[in-house]
């Protein structure tokens, strides 16, 4: 079995989201309150009932999401999974033509492989934890795995 060499993080978005919850709740509790004065022939229990399974909803995705997706770095190759459905994809380095990133360092954001396969030439990997560092780490797992591809190997007999 191989050697898992670094597990990617999504700590700091689910940080900022838990953060973020108290004011995702005051605008809840505004649009509620908009619609009670503004909109009397709206049922202000059904809208409250809507708009408060939305947003659990979308947390409850969020959570999901940043818990059980997970991407692996390999010698040779990165998996990305995602736990509840057992979905799985391998994408060897040799595969990757460019990693697009943020241009400055920030506490999470997307990371795009641009792949030479015209089939499927993008992956986006979302809520990573400082790209430009994973970034800097991809690339010399890429060097590392075209050097090796490069360099005949040497059996000693």
């Amino acid at each position: 079995m191989e050697k898992v060499i670094a597990k990617l993080g999504k700590e700091n978005h689910l940080n900022s989201l838990m953060n973020r919850l108290p004011f995702l709740t005051l605008i809840y509790a505004l649009q509620c309150l908009l619609v009670y004065h503004m909109a009397k022939e709206i049922n202000l229990g059904d809208f409250a009932l809507y708009m408060g399974l939305s947003l659990i909803f979308l947390i409850c995705s969020l959570f999901i999401y940043d818990k059980y997706h997970h991407i692996l770095l390999y010698k040779d190759h990165l998996l990305v999974y995602f736990e509840p459905l057992n979905h799985h994809r391998k994408i060897y380095y040799s595969e990757i033509k460019e990693i697009i990133t943020p241009k400055q360092e920030c506490d999470f954001s997307s990371i795009m492989l641009i792949l030479k396969d015209e089939k499927s030439s993008a992956v986006s990997l979302h809520f990573i934890d400082y790209p430009l560092q994973v970034k800097k780490v991809m690339e010399q797992l890429i060097s590392q795995d075209q050097k090796e591809k490069e360099t005949p190997s040497q059996d000693v007999a």
